[in-house]
Formats: structure tokens, C-alpha cells, sequence
């Protein structure tokens, strides 16, 4: 037998390492989510279970609509919505609709077996599963590319402790971590064509064509971006040898037509959620209005370690402001004019296609285009603020795709050059945001932070191959999101409170009654998502269901309700009759008399208030605490 010593040192610690800290996440119940916020809490000043760190209430996507919806499909069981006023949602909650994407998103069909696995592991699993994906997947893209994993590493470092990935809840590596996968096992399907191991091409073909598929269900401005770069980028890479090039055609040619048929499946199973979408006034109607985007908004990430402060934003917040790293797009415009180690014509090649990509894409960000904007397709779906928040991903690809080819001690002029152009755009761009929207933010904290990377990116394009310049990187960055998000085990209050209790025991009978609720508050309303009660209040992701908003108020404007990715909520009043508006354009505010409301819904059987009511319809049936108020439920009197 052969030495423990020499068994360790062959083992696949790369990936060995992150399944373990995976596994160790999800069996413990931890996450990064913000339900633990005082809103959803029973007794804001006596929380239950163990959060480190604070929750952010910025991100309401997260604990007022993607943990509602998950925790709702592990209590009941199914993926169905429970709003009568909405479209089928499944497609935007990433839930599986149909055959196909049962098979696309396995891992959330596996949330419906909630009724008999412990919730906060299931939870746990799914949240932490694009960040497996990412460190599993991205390292062995670039040692295919490269001949080195480690730029892979240092690139996994540089996406997950962005400002835009920390304060968008790690939205951007659920895109990345799947696409990443799609197109590194593409990559591995192709060596095992040329090698002639059919079956091991046809495995890696069949996971890159489910992977790939998956993107459909992502966050489309962002998903339109990174997908069309990463993946020209590797089909490019794949077609340059000529040495077994036909059968590489051949190989991603399959997966090419699996994948669109795959996703052309997928948008069958969806068509109907896709149409409704398609006709809102928001988002489904809106285009690219073709304004630029403010250069802060691309190259001020190394300031905005101010966030965490939460300082006042002007007209913004937190996560509008945050930003991915721009800039090393000024890092590789530098070396592009060094001198570059000899390397293989495919990676080369890979290096000019994601260039060109970006920079498309940077223009579109960047650039003033008016009406044109909006007729341009594909493009026209992308805002450019939008654009503008991952181009900083793809500089940091590029960047890694180039560092390989550095010469030690070889680029002293571009080593000097790139640190001053760096740390000056830094500088410059974090006075700009400094001026327009953060007036809090610091003359000290913005020449520290330019300092910081001018003295990094010196010491990493001097000696690429030596470790230092990439810990005082990956330490940067850190230092800019390590408070960002709470570590939070288990579900906080909306598992284990007595409110959530109460309500998890009443929730079959009500949806086998064919019940539903409304209440007055949005913190509510995710506690009636995650407890699995049908509510009219809520969110309504895909769009109305026409006939249902009809009926509920037949004289107002279409423009108010037919909206998507929207906040739907309901303020009482003690006069009879329905008026809505949008306080925003993803909130739909509906006032009305809860006897009336019952009326035009019969099905409507109880609501809760934020204050008493005194009418004919209602009877008060019980109070419980919840987001430091007490909330007053009512059941609407039969015949009323």
C-alpha cells in the first residue's frame, strides 16, 4: 500500500475541500440571508437562534420574496403559487414547472420534499449551491485555458467578495456558478471526444447542456451579459485546435442543439407565465432608454467599503450603488501593451474574444445612445445600469486569462504604469461618488483604498507567479464585504416562533378550504408565503391574472396592476369601494374596505391589521406579535 503522505498529496483537495465546507453549511442550517431582520421578527429585541452580524433591509428580494417562496414550497409540498391576482410564478422563482425543468433544477424540485426533511438544511443547501458550482467550476476553466488553477482561485475570490455580489445577496454568482459548470464540463465533453471516449463525452455533454439550460432561470440583465461573454469565449477556445477539430464541431454542435432545445422545452413548460411577463407595463415592456452609466457605478468598487456604514445615498441605496470591479478593465488595457509570454494560439484567442466581448459590453454602459438603445435586440433588454454592474466581472476574467502571460520581472513599465492608471481611476472615481451621492464617504478612505490597489496590482503584474500581491488583493476586497451579510443558522422567527407555529398548523386547513388572506403589512405577508397561507397580498413576480384583478377592481387603470415583480399591498379603510396606485413601479397599493374586498373575492375568509377595525363584516378572532407590532386577525363573517 502506498503511503497515507503520497495518498493525501494526490487528493483532489480543490475539490474535496469545498463539497466538505458545503456539506458543513448546509447540515449546520447556516446561511447568508436577512429574514433574520427585525421585521420578521416576533420580539425584535429578543431574537431566537444564533445571527452573527446584521441583516440588511435593503434586500428585500431576499427575505420579502426568494426565502418566502422556497420556505412556502417546503411546507406545502408543491411549487404552486397560492395568489389568485397572480400568473403562475414557478419560472421566476426558479421552481420547476413541468418535466424539463424538473430535470434542469433538480436541486429545487428537491424542496419539495420539505414536509419530510428538515427545513433550514434544505434552505441551507440550495442558498449555498451556486457558490459550490462557482469554486468548483471557475478553477478548472482557467487550468484548461491557462494551465493554471490558481488565477482561477484568485478570479473566485475576486467575483464572490465583490460589493455587487455581497450586497445583491451573492445574485450574480447564481448566474455565474451554473453558467461556469455548463461550460467547463462543454470543455470536458470536447477532450473526451477528441480522445474517442464516447461515453464520457456524452455524460459531460448531457451535464453542460442541463447547466447551460439552467441560465434561462437567471436574472436576465445580468445572465444576458456574463452568458454571452463566458460562453463565446469557450466555444472559442474549443473550435482553434486544429488537431481533432472535427470532432470537437461535432461535440459542441450536440450540446449547441441539446441546450436549445432544452431551453426552447423549458420556455413551452413556461409559456404562459412568459406571455404574461412579456405584456406588463413593468418589467416586460420597458427597453433601454440608452443613458449612460455614471463611471463610479463601474470603477468605485474598492471605496465602497463605506456601505457597511450605511451612510445616506442619494437617491439610491446600498445595493444600486454597489459595483463589481471595473477596475481591472483599466489593469488590462495597460497590459495589453506589455510584453506577453509565448502561449498557445487558443488561448489567445480566448483572451481576444472575451476582450471583445467586454468591451461591447462596456460601451454599452458607457456610452450615450439615445433611441437607438431600444431597438437594438438582445441589448435592448439589458439596462445599462445593469450592464454596468457585472462588466467588472468579465474585466476580472480577462484579467486572469491575462496574468498567466506575464513575464517576471519582464513588465516593470506596465507593472508601474497599470498600479498609477489604477489607483488614479480609484481615486477618481470614488471623489465622483463622494460628490454626487455619498457625501459621508471619506478624502481619507478614498486615497487609503487607491493606495491599496495601486500597491496590488504593482506587486501582482511584477511578480505574477508569487503569492503576495494576490493576498493583499483577495484581503482588499475582503475587508470591503466581510460584514455585509449576517451568518444566520437556522430560520429565525419564521420557524419556531409562536406566530409561525399557529400559522403552519392552520395552513392545510385553509388551503384544503380553498381559503385566503390579505393583510396590511409586508412583513406579514412573508410570514404568510413561508408558512404556506394563500394570500392575496404578496408578491406578483410574473404578472396579473387578468380575469381575477378584473373582478377585484373592474373601473381601475389595467397600468396599475399589470405589473411584474411586484410588491401587492393592501391598506384597510372603513369607506366601502377600491382605489389603487403605484407608490412604485414595483408596487402595486390597493386601499379598500375588507367587507367590500370580501365581496368582490368570495373566497376571502380572513385578514390582518396593523391597527383595530370596527365593521359589520368582521370578527376579531386572535392578536399575535410580529415585526414589533401587534397584529390583529379578523375572519370576514359569513353572509356579510
Amino acid at each position: 500500500m502506498r503511503p497515507v503522505r503520497d495518498r493525501l498529496r494526490e487528493a483532489r483537495w480543490s475539490v474535496i475541500v469545498p463539497v466538505l465546507v458545503y456539506l458543513a453549511l448546509a447540515l449546520t442550517g447556516a446561511s447568508y440571508s436577512s429574514i433574520g431582520i427585525d421585521q420578521l421578527r416576533e420580539k425584535p429585541g429578543e431574537p431566537s437562534g444564533v445571527m452573527l452580524g446584521t441583516p440588511l433591509s435593503e434586500r428585500s428580494d431576499e427575505w420579502a420574496t426568494s426565502t418566502p417562496g422556497l420556505l412556502r414550497v417546503m411546507t406545502t409540498g408543491s411549487t404552486d403559487d397560492l395568489n389568485p391576482l397572480t400568473a403562475d410564478e414557478q419560472f421566476l422563482n426558479q421552481l420547476p414547472s413541468g418535466p424539463v425543468s424538473t430535470v434542469v433544477l433538480l436541486d429545487r424540485w428537491a424542496l419539495q420534499l420539505g414536509p419530510w426533511l428538515p427545513d433550514h438544511v434544505l434552505y441551507s443547501a440550495t442558498l449555498w449551491l451556486p457558490m459550490l458550482l462557482l469554486t468548483l467550476s471557475v478553477p478548472a476553466w482557467f487550468r484548461r485555458i491557462t494551465a493554471s488553477s490558481r488565477v482561477g482561485w484568485f478570479a473566485v475570490a475576486l467575483l464572490v467578495l465583490s460589493p455587487l455580489a455581497a450586497w445583491w445577496s451573492f445574485g450574480p454568482i447564481a448566474t455565474l456558478g451554473p453558467l461556469f459548470v455548463g461550460c467547463t464540463a462543454l470543455m470536458k465533453a470536447q477532450a473526451a471526444a477528441v480522445d474517442r471516449r464516447t461515453v464520457p463525452a456524452i455524460v459531460w455533454g448531457a451535464l453542460s447542456t442541463l447547466f447551460l439550460a439552467r441560465t434561462l432561470y437567471a436574472y436576465p440583465p445580468w445572465s444576458v451579459v456574463l452568458d454571452t461573454a463566458v460562453l463565446a469565449t469557450t466555444v472559442a477556445f474549443l473550435l482553434v485546435p486544429r488537431v481533432g477539430r472535427g470532432r470537437t464541431i461535432a461535440v459542441v454542435g450536440a450540446t449547441g442543439v441539446a441546450t436549445v432545445a432544452a431551453i426552447g422545452a423549458v420556455v413551452l413548460e413556461n409559456r404562459a407565465t412568459l406571455t404574461v411577463l412579456a405584456e406588463t407595463v413593468y418589467p416586460g415592456l420597458r427597453r433601454s432608454d440608452g443613458t449612460p452609466s455614471a463611471l463610479p457605478e463601474i470603477f468605485a468598487a474598492p471605496v465602497l467599503g463605506v456601505l457597511s456604514d450605511h451612510p445616506v445615498i442619494a437617491a439610491s441605496n446600498a445595493s444600486e450603488t454597489s459595483a463589481s470591479f471595473g477596475v481591472t478593465l483599466v489593469w488590462v488595457a495597460i497590459l495589453a501593451a506589455a510584453a506577453w509570454r509565448p502561449a498557445p494560439r487558443e488561448h489567445r484567442v480566448a483572451i481576444f474574444v472575451l476582450g471583445a466581448m467586454t468591451a461591447v459590453w462596456f460601451a454599452w454602459s458607457t456610452l450615450a445612445l439615445g433611441s437607438l438603445a431600444s431597438s437594438i435586440p438582445l441589448l435592448n433588454q439589458v439596462p445599462q445600469a445593469r450592464a454596468a454592474d457585472v462588466v467588472g466581472m468579465l474585466g476580472v476574467l480577462l484579467l486572469c486569462l491575462v496574468l498567466p502571460l506575464l513575464p517576471d520581472l519582464g513588465a516593470r513599465r506596465a507593472a508601474v504604469a497599470s498600479a498609477l492608471a489604477t489607483g488614479a481611476t480609484t481615486a477618481y472615481a470614488g471623489s465622483l461618488l463622494r460628490l454626487a451621492s455619498i457625501p459621508t464617504l471619506t478624502l481619507t478612505e478614498i486615497y487609503v483604498s487607491s493606495t491599496v490597489v495601486a500597491l496590488a496590482v504593482l506587486a501582482i503584474t511584477l511578480r505574477p507567479r508569487r503569492p503576495y500581491g494576490y493576498v493583499v488583493a483577495v484581503a482588499g476586497a475582503a475587508l470591503l464585504v466581510w460584514n455585509v451579510n449576517p451568518i444566520l443558522f437556522g430560520l429565525a422567527d419564521l420557524r419556531g416562533s409562536a406566530a409561525a407555529d399557529q400559522l403552519l398548523e392552520d395552513a392545510p386547513t385553509i388551503r384544503d378550504d380553498g381559503g385566503l388572506w390579505a393583510s396590511d403589512a409586508y412583513a406579514v405577508d412573508s410570514l404568510l408565503a413561508s408558512s404556506g397561507v394563500p394570500s392575496l397580498s404578496g408578491r406578483q413576480l410574473a404578472g396579473p391574472e387578468r380575469d381575477a384583478w378584473t373582478e377585484l377592481a373592474p373601473d381601475a387603470d389595467e397600468s396599475i396592476w399589470n405589473r411584474g415583480g411586484a410588491f401587492v399591498w393592501f391598506q384597510w379603510q372603513d369607506k366601502p369601494g377600491i382605489a389603487m396606485e403605484n407608490p412604485g413601479p414595483d408596487v402595486i397599493l390597493v386601499r379598500a374596505s375588507p367587507c367590500t374586498l370580501a365581496e368582490r373575492v368570495p373566497a376571502l375568509r380572513t385578514i390582518v391589521s396593523a391597527r383595530d377595525l370596527d365593521m359589520q363584516c368582521l370578527e376579531e378572532v386572535r392578536r399575535f406579535d410580529w415585526g414589533g407590532a401587534s397584529r390583529i386577525v379578523y375572519d370576514i363573517k359569513d353572509g356579510s
